[in-house]
């Protein structure tokens, strides 16, 4: 049915406000109300049997699933992965697989994030197993990029490794921030085997396609600052001081600024003053570190009193 084609595209493409629009342009007229009042009342697609039901209730889960990985709380997390796990029973049983992996990837994240590791890595490992059935490359460099990071957190350096340079080979004429993602991931794992050469090229790697991606979306900022403090410890690690005093120098910068429109980001400010204090110590600036250590523990008092005035 073309329908189903055009819903698996505008679902995978994350365009959910088109997805309900086109259901109800193909509905029969009985059902549009109770479609329509689905979008903010879901109970109402009790009301629908069938293959109508069945769509708009693909479109419902897709779209919890969606936005349900973004957060971070439990209660979150365990419905992301409850309608993910449902979104891809309806995608498989509607003969729309290429929805899937999206789906599993998100449900691996929720997962990982409850700490329920080998849950997440099975879920993972069968969205990469789907993805390269059905040939789906773009979903694909992701599942390895979160295998590689589920692996790293789990101390399976080698494993790591292997799901790193796979994605490697499908990012390297990518710009995008999944690739630079790859890039920022394989300079960790190299960092952790010893193989710092190869750590550095991919940390200039992704700095390189970051700065572009910060010129045209300012929003990307903070990547940008995360990225560098990486860069300047490993940097510090390896003996080139100067550049990463230059790198938090940069990053501290970022986030102050980001800091001033939005308090939460002084987290970042606090950590980067003490990888500051942490690097003029060890290249024996020692006046130098006790103001940045000061001015690091006067940050993260700061941030306790907020959090102390909002709980009383």
């Amino acid at each position: 049915m073309d329908l189903l084609k055009k819903l698996e595209e505008l679902i995978s493409l994350g365009r959910f406000d088109e997805a309900f629009q086109l259901i109800l342009s193909e509905a029969p007229n009985d059902l549009k109300p109770l479609i329509e009042r689905s979008i903010t009342q879901p109970d109402e697609i009790k009301k629908i049997d069938g293959f109508w039901k069945d769509v708009t209730l693909l479109v419902h889960l897709s779209y919890s699933s969606n936005a349900l990985s973004k957060e971070i709380d439990n209660q979150s997390l365990v419905s992301c992965v409850v309608a993910s796990v449902n979104a891809v029973k309806l995608a498989n049983e509607l003969g729309v697989r290429s929805i899937a992996p999206k789906m599993m990837r998100n449900a691996g994240r929720a997962l990982s994030l409850m700490n329920m590791k080998d849950r997440a890595e099975r879920m993972l490992v069968e969205a990469e197993r789907v993805c390269l059935e059905i040939g789906k490359k773009d979903e694909l460099l992701g599942i390895y990029n979160d295998l590689s990071t589920l692996y790293f957190e789990e101390g399976k350096y080698l494993e790591a490794k292997e799901k790193i340079e796979s994605a490697m080979k499908i990012a390297e004429n990518r710009t995008d921030y999944e690739a630079i993602n790859s890039f920022s991931i394989a300079a960790e794992v190299y960092t952790k085997l010893g193989e710092f050469e190869k750590a550095e090229q991919n940390y200039k790697r992704a700095e390189t396609l970051l700065r572009e991606l910060v010129k045209k979306e300012e929003s990307d900022k903070l990547d940008l600052g995360v990225l560098l403090s990486n860069y300047a410890i490993f940097c510090k690690k390896v003996g080139k001081f100067d550049l990463a005093e230059k790198m938090l120098l940069e990053s501290l910068k970022i986030f102050e600024e980001l800091e001033k429109l939005d308090f939460s980001f002084a987290q970042f400010v606090a950590t980067n003053l003490r990888h500051l204090g942490d690097l003029y110590r060890e290249t024996k600036r020692f006046e130098e570190a006790e103001k940045f250590y000061a001015k690091s523990r006067e940050k993260f008092r700061e941030i306790q009193g907020r959090w102390e005035s909002f709980g009383s």
